[in-house]
């Protein structure tokens, strides 16, 4: 942003330039301007009247005869919000309603000449005095769309344009290259939007651009297009002094003339994804501004993602269990919200019904203990262990906390690594299960542990992420209700609400996977901000027999359960 001060100085020392106000990032846009543009930004940006304005107006300007599209998810949300502002935009850059264009009429047959294909309906078009036509689409009737052919494609607001819909509209771009191939805006995408909120039926087709972007061209681009800036001020300087040197002059046309082809080589077929906040844009919203909206008119999580531009912790806009919510916890009723010291403490274990375990053999020792409860599944517990701790410690944690736990059985889920080296007998599921079955001198305890993932498959997180929204749906009568006990699995929640997912494609089909970078964090981090313990909740209850049901339709009656014998 350049502050008034600043702009001042500038004048100061520069009196033969005129200094325009404007944000760093109608400066970036206006300076990188690739064939496609990103911008995710917050409230009061002018993302409108800024970058959709001024790119449209240099598109119509580079191109002049060129079919383009502006596309929003209605033609309510097009014509009564987005295209004022651009309109307004437009006419900040001299770009007036009547001398240089008409919208939803026939335009003067001088111009329609000038176009470089033959319009029939003007109804939802802007002509302009050059050629160029401005088709207006809505997501919503996507066949007026169809069979038209366009070199460059706006969206604003497009957080509210499905995915499926957007990927329809996409085959219109393709345009005439014998005509306008030699612009950097040929086949470009110009898209605007604020942060989206997937929970709240918002979309996010766009930010699979930002892996596009070649971050070191972006660099290049800057700097040439800053250098040619610079040469611009001072031909400006030297046309305005008394006796301007012709020879200058023409060295500078020719630097100027190198720098704008060099550019056009270099945005060619580039990208830049950007994010910003409403804070760039603070000396013409103010303080006030920002400090209203944070003081009462927005909640925080609004705040920070339309006026900030970020995601607010990991809310379900970015978590793997999106769909993990207050309904899946519940609280024991222990006093004061303390954890329960023993098994006996926990109101809704059956301590005459086997156990069921769900363990990830990771950095972190994790252990989740659930069981079937008539139509829920409650997970109870959940024990974990950490370097330079091992089996021997975490079995003596569980032996200790279901000590008096009368059913002496465990069914052990696991991740498929725990069986490594089964034929030598060194295996990590034979070893937790030797710890639990017998103490640290070598006599029995009691329990009796089945390893029920000797022939587990991998899971694929696809089908994990899959799985757990059909689960927590909570509306497949083949499949338990799940609840989860706040307090005493204080850690399994916070991994699971913590938990990130990532966006894969694959062509233009959309593949959710956990982010699990936070196993690499410091032991005494783990607990509370790894995946490891969710993990462990993905063994316990991804079963072979209810990934069955989860992979089919949707069932209609109860499971039946038999203790343990769910596969």
């Amino acid at each position: 942003m350049t502050s008034k001060s600043l702009a001042k100085k500038m004048s100061d020392d520069n009196p033969d330039v005129d200094v325009k106000y404007c944000h760093n990032v109608q400066m970036l846009t206006d300076f990188i301007d690739t064939t496609i543009l990103v911008a995710v930004g917050g409230r009061g940006l002018a993302k409108s009247t800024v970058i959709q304005a001024r790119r449209s107006y240099r598109c119509v300007q580079l191109m002049p005869g060129a079919p383009l599209a502006f596309v929003a998810n209605t033609y309510a949300n097009l014509l009564n919000n987005i295209l004022p502002q651009v309109q307004k935009g437009w006419a900040l850059m001299g770009m007036h309603e009547g001398v240089h264009y008409v919208r939803g009429k026939e335009p003067p047959a001088s111009w329609r000449g000038r176009c470089s294909i033959i319009v029939n309906d003007y109804h939802y078009c802007y002509s302009f005095w050059n050629g160029s036509v401005l088709f207006l689409g809505s997501l919503d009737n996507p066949s007026l769309l169809a069979g038209k052919s366009v070199v460059h494609i706006f969206y604003d607001e497009a957080k509210f344009d499905k995915d499926e819909k957007v990927n329809r509209a996409m085959p219109i771009l393709r345009g005439d290259s014998l005509s306008f191939g030699a612009s950097h805006l040929f086949l470009g995408m110009t898209i605007t939007t604020d942060m989206p909120d997937v929970a709240e039926g918002e979309y996010d087709w766009y930010l699979r651009f930002a892996s596009q972007m070649d971050p070191d061209r972006i660099v290049l681009i800057a700097q040439a297009a800053m250098q040619r800036n610079d040469l611009l001020i001072e031909q400006l300087r030297q046309q305005k002094k008394p006796a301007p040197s012709k020879a200058r002059l023409d060295r500078l046309e020719r630097q100027i003339a190198y720098y704008d082809h060099a550019l056009v080589k270099l945005r060619k077929g580039q990208t830049y994804f950007l994010n910003a906040s409403s804070l760039v844009n603070v000396d013409i919203l103010t303080p006030e501004y920002i400090y209203n909206l944070y003081n009462g008119t927005l909640e925080l999580h609004e705040f920070c993602k339309s006026v900030l531009g970020m995601r607010p912790g990991l809310r379900r806009d970015i978590r793997f269990y999106v769909l993990f919510a207050s309904v899946h916890k519940y609280d024991n009723g222990s006093p004061y919200g303390e954890p329960a010291t023993h098994s006996g403490q926990l109101r809704y274990l059956h301590a005459d019904q086997p156990l069921d375990g769900g363990m990830d053999f990771g950095n972190m020792l994790s252990l989740v203990i659930g069981q079937r409860d008539g139509a829920y599944y409650r997970v109870h517990k959940n024990l974990y262990e950490l370097p330079p701790g091992w089996f021997r410690e975490l079995a003596d944690r569980f032996l200790s906390f279901f000590a008096t736990h009368e059913r002496k059985e465990l069914y052990l889920y696991y991740d498929r690594a725990g069986n490594n080296f089964e034929k030598q007998k060194e295996d990590s599921a034979r070893k937790i299960k030797e710890a639990i079955e017998k103490d640290g001198d070598g006599r029995r305890t009691g329990w009796t542990v089945t390893l029920m993932s000797r022939r587990q498959s991998i899971i694929p997180q696809a089908e994990e992420y899959n799985f757990m929204q059909e689960l927590m749906r909570g509306d497949n009568g083949a499949l338990p209700l799940l609840r989860v006990d706040e307090v005493n699995c204080r850690e399994l929640v916070s991994s699971m609400e913590k938990a990130p997912a990532g966006i894969r494609y694959k062509g233009e089909s959309k593949v959710v996977f956990k982010v699990k970078k936070s196993e690499k964090l410091p032991p005494k981090k783990l607990p509370m901000l790894s995946t490891n313990l969710s993990d462990a909740f993905k063994y316990l209850m991804m079963r072979p027999a209810w990934r069955k049901i989860a992979r089919s339709s949707r069932g209609s009656a109860a499971n039946p359960y038999v203790p343990g014998f769910d596969d």
